[in-house]
């Protein structure tokens, strides 16, 4: 019988430390294997399905070794780790990665989905201008913490002193009066919302986007208010010690969901 069996979707992200700049990599994994399992649905014999758990946790524990710019090299050494299995003849790797540009010494850009928005309405009488920007996605490798929150029984999150920060800017803003020149305006805000996620170390999100919107206000004298959408967009550590191997803490599992919902508003 022809039949195949596999595990979709493992995303994983991976930093390397340097000095003076981190590297910083995600990538989808899909992997496929085919072989000699007919005796598992026929009889019920799972001697050779190797588990899609397994397969999961396989990428998560090479990527730590193995994951590179180079995605090839990363898929070839899948694809051989899973050869060598009992009762496995055919191993497919598929990797996609996704686009990280560099800004600073631990800082990235990316999505690549990125639009200028903007709303203009009117009663006859006065008219209300607003520019804005969404899919503007940012990440840190460093230089953010999360302590001092407020505890129960049902709080697992650990403080941290040093993680991974990242979130897609959605942002609207109101000028008044309008600036003559709103394209180079909001290219300006634009910049200023990345130098508030970049220059500056936060304690949360919330502290992050405050610095955001300080730099905004700060530069473009015309914006009297500016609202934001930060979905916390979460890579979180994934621990190899019980797969036995020595845990270096730079290999993530980045989620879409859940995610923290951040919303404020900050007039001048």
């Amino acid at each position: 019988m022809d039949n195949s069996w596999g595990k979709d979707g493992v995303r994983v992200s991976k930093i390397i430390r340097g000095e003076p700049n981190d590297e910083f990599f995600e990538a989808t994994a899909h992997i496929t294997l085919k072989g000699d399992v007919e005796a598992a649905y026929q009889d019920g014999d799972n001697s050779n399905v190797v588990p899609t758990d397994t397969m999961k946790n396989t990428v998560y524990a090479m990527a730590q070794d193995h994951l590179t710019a180079d995605l090839e090299s990363f898929a070839r050494s899948l694809v051989e780790h899973f050869l060598a299995k009992s009762g496995v003849d055919e191993v497919s790797v598929e990797l996609a990665s996704t686009r990280w540009d560099r800004v600073g010494d631990q800082g990235f850009t990316g999505g690549h989905g990125e639009r200028r928005t903007t709303r203009v309405a009117s009663d006859g009488n006065s008219v209300r201008v607003e520019g804005g920007i969404s899919g503007l996605v940012v990440l840190k490798t460093g230089a953010s913490s999360f302590s001092g929150f407020p505890k129960d029984e049902y709080t697992t999150l650990p403080e941290t002193d040093d993680r991974i920060l990242a979130t897609s800017v959605e942002a609207t803003w109101i000028y008044d009066p309008t600036p003559s020149d709103t394209t180079a305006t909001w290219s300006l805000v634009r910049t200023s919302l990345i130098d508030g996620f970049f220059d500056e170390s936060s304690a949360s999100i919330q502290h992050q986007g405050w610095q955001m919107a300080t730099k905004v206000l700060e530069a473009v004298p015309e914006i009297t208010e500016i609202s934001f959408k930060l979905p916390n967009e979460h890579h979180l550590p994934f621990d190899l010690t019980p797969l036995g191997l020595e845990d270096k803490k730079i290999v993530f599992q980045p989620v879409n969901e859940p995610f923290g919902d951040i919303r404020f508003t900050v007039t001048r």
